[in-house]
């Protein structure tokens, strides 16, 4: 009888750890995306246009994702970029020892799909992603990268270090050693005289800083209206969207990503000034 009683509270820990674990994350779909890390289910997805056609005469993207990377979140990238004039690349490309192995894996992904040999290469990277391709700009050189569309968060870029502080166990259990370590590494800033940069902000707080809202606090204050994001860009605008809504929501964002890689410049109808309202606020 005790035995099976340890056991019931055992399998309600494990899940209870794997739900904030998700939230950690930062993924709606709280058990599901857990599960798909623990497993190691997230696998790259390369959507290639007519092989006839050599790669010089080709344009790609690249999706770079974050820590908050799913199955889900690749489905849905998948499903609205496959067919917009682009070989599509979302490369497997995360290392949960440390970050410069992050740069490793995705350098060696870079050189094995060839990508250098395409007439321009697009990225776009969420926070993960954007720290990754800058230090590999910044190692490697532009070569034809053309286009990078940043998602950065003032408010989602101090996730890794309230992880480290708050959760370390669980920052830990879901996402390896790369927390900690992405959690003290410097935005790698790179220069836009050779590329068009654009960066997308997000607006709203996630479930893990609203519920760790009075740690973030502690970091300082966050002037909206003047934001350093530490890297020269030819234009910035604001979302309502949380870092969660932005693996899934690309019938708000979809068409700015694609508005600047094809003209440099995003919709004229984006918001070009924060929003007036307390991030944290559901």
């Amino acid at each position: 009888m005790r035995s099976s009683v340890r056991q019931i509270k055992s399998r309600q820990f494990k899940l209870i750890g794997i739900s904030i674990a998700a939230i950690v994350l930062g993924s709606l779909d709280a058990i599901l995306v857990a599960k798909e890390i623990q497993s190691k289910d997230n696998k790259e997805v390369i959507v290639i246009h007519n092989k006839e056609i050599p790669s010089a005469e080709k344009e790609a993207l690249i999706i770079l994702p974050g820590l908050g990377d799913s199955k889900k979140g690749r489905n849905n990238q998948k499903l609205y970029f496959e067919n917009v004039g682009y070989d599509l690349f979302i490369p497997d490309y995360i290392d949960k020892e440390s970050f410069q192995a992050t740069v490793k894996k995705f350098t060696q992904f870079f050189e094995d799909q060839k990508l250098n040999e395409y007439k321009k290469v697009h990225v776009f990277s969420y926070i993960l992603g954007s720290w990754t391709i800058n230090t590999f700009i910044n190692n490697q050189g532009a070569q034809n990268i053309s286009t990078i569309i940043y998602d950065r968060s003032p408010l989602q870029e101090l996730a890794p270090r309230v992880i480290s502080e708050r959760i370390p166990r669980i920052g830990r259990m879901v996402s390896g050693d790369i927390i900690e370590d992405f959690s003290k590494i410097n935005y790698p800033p790179i220069f836009n005289d050779e590329m068009h940069i654009g960066i997308i902000i997000e607006s709203k707080a996630t479930p893990l800083l609203r519920m760790f809202r009075k740690t973030v606090m502690s970091y300082g204050s966050i002037d909206w209206s003047n934001l350093d994001m530490s890297q020269s860009y030819d234009e910035l605008i604001y979302t309502r969207l949380n870092h969660d809504e932005m693996y899934y929501s690309f019938d708000e964002i979809g068409e700015d990503i694609l508005e600047f890689i094809k003209h440099s410049k995003f919709r004229a109808t984006s918001r070009n000034i924060p929003f007036k309202w307390d991030p944290f606020e559901k």
